[in-house]
């Protein structure tokens, strides 16, 4: 390609940097690949243009990651990819994993979660996301397990989805205890949105670039392990018990009629006494002075022997 060319690309690179407008955006990928037809971030920005109906050119998105891997797929002794090819490339890896699965082509999708994955040196929740769901809903409960305990990255949704496989592999145990409450410490919060208890509203959408991002990948995730944990009953009374036990440790439900059915619940049980002794300490130590974080570890702790009062209706 002449040096004119690839000035008129560069150009209109640029321009497509600066525009918002999804159907200029889509014009200006038009006239870069009618000048360089394997332009893989033309044929992601036109992809990324036909927002009413993405799956209808995913074609377009498979060939801009095919143009643009051969740059990715470095050996051991060359060069350290640009950050900005890395960048990009990891975006069409991640649109692509997420429209292959919510198209219905799990298995594709599958294969570019877990490509992701490898190269992820990031830790971004949405390969995961993708990763797990599809072990989960295929149940290979095995493979759920053995991918989040060699896993370079401790995500929410690995850790959560390894509580589901370990619960459907040796039921309410105290392994499976073990594994949702790691899943708790990964994301303390993320269990209530999980089971509808909590929402974000307006006001939790500020204008800051990384929290709202934050809370965009957590409602998905939560969004996505509803789904998972909703699939059966037992799987749903397992995460809900622990949750609402933790809740009441940690001050995170608050709702009189929850509290209501909480203690008697436990009065049932016979565990109410001791749980409120527990909840009480907690909130003595929240009163002088310790963090959310600390509470949150002890409430994890007194729960992670807490089978012994009968609390999650198995014992030791």
């Amino acid at each position: 390609m002449d040096d004119m060319n690839l000035q008129k690309i560069s150009e209109l690179i640029k321009q497509v940097i600066g525009e918002d407008d999804d159907e200029r955006r889509g014009v200006l990928a038009d006239e870069i690949m009618e000048i360089d037809p394997d332009n893989p971030l033309a044929k992601y920005i036109k992809w990324q243009s036909l927002n009413e109906d993405p799956l209808r050119g995913i074609n377009l998105l498979h060939d801009a990651v095919a143009l643009l891997r051969p740059q990715i797929e470095v050996s051991d002794d060359s060069d350290e990819v640009d950050e900005r090819v890395y960048s990009l490339y990891m975006s069409m890896l991640s649109d692509l994993a997420s429209f292959l699965y919510f198209g219905g082509r799990k298995d594709d999708a599958l294969e570019t979660a877990r490509e992701l994955m490898e190269l992820d040196r990031d830790c971004r929740g949405a390969s995961r996301m993708i990763y797990y769901t599809v072990l989960v809903e295929r149940k290979d409960f095995t493979a759920v397990m053995d991918s989040a305990d060699s896993d370079i990255c401790q995500t929410p949704m690995g850790e959560f989805c390894r509580a589901i496989a370990m619960f459907e592999t040796d039921g309410g145990s105290r392994d499976s205890l073990g594994a949702l409450l790691d899943a708790f410490e990964a994301d303390p919060d993320l269990p209530f949105y999980v089971l509808e208890l909590w929402e974000i509203d307006d006001s939790d959408i500020d204008g800051d670039e990384d929290e709202d991002a934050y809370i965009e990948e957590m409602l998905m995730t939560a969004s996505m392990l509803t789904d998972l944990w909703s699939e059966t009953d037992e799987r749903l009374a397992f995460i809900t018990a622990v949750t609402f036990a933790f809740g009441y440790l940690t001050g995170r439900v608050l709702d009189p009629n929850d509290m209501d059915m909480i203690e008697e619940t436990y009065k049932g049980i016979g565990c109410l006494d001791k749980m409120r002794e527990t909840r009480d300490v907690l909130r003595a130590k929240m009163a002088s002075g310790s963090d959310q974080e600390e509470i949150d570890e002890e409430a994890i702790t007194a729960l992670r022997d807490a089978e012994s009062l009968g609390l999650f209706g198995f014992s030791e």
